[in-house]
């Protein structure tokens, strides 16, 4: 029996959304409240205001495939 992994790295996704347009980036797996509210505040600062909205989509490691 066989295990394949994928080595896919587990990333996390925000969606910000903004008066005028909805911004999409990834952080890093470490990244705390903190790095997500200094990178919104940036954003912020070039776009109008602060977000209306935020989504979080954590990423998670999949499981690794058995081939018999």
């Amino acid at each position: 029996m066989q295990s394949i992994h994928r080595a896919a790295t587990p990333t996390n996704q925000v969606v910000a959304l903004f008066a005028d347009r909805a911004l999409s980036f990834s952080l890093s797996n470490g990244a705390t409240l903190a790095d997500l509210a200094d990178r919104l505040d940036d954003l912020g600062q070039r776009y109008i205001g602060i977000p209306t909205a935020i989504y979080l989509k954590f990423g998670m490691a999949r499981q690794p495939i058995s081939v018999l």
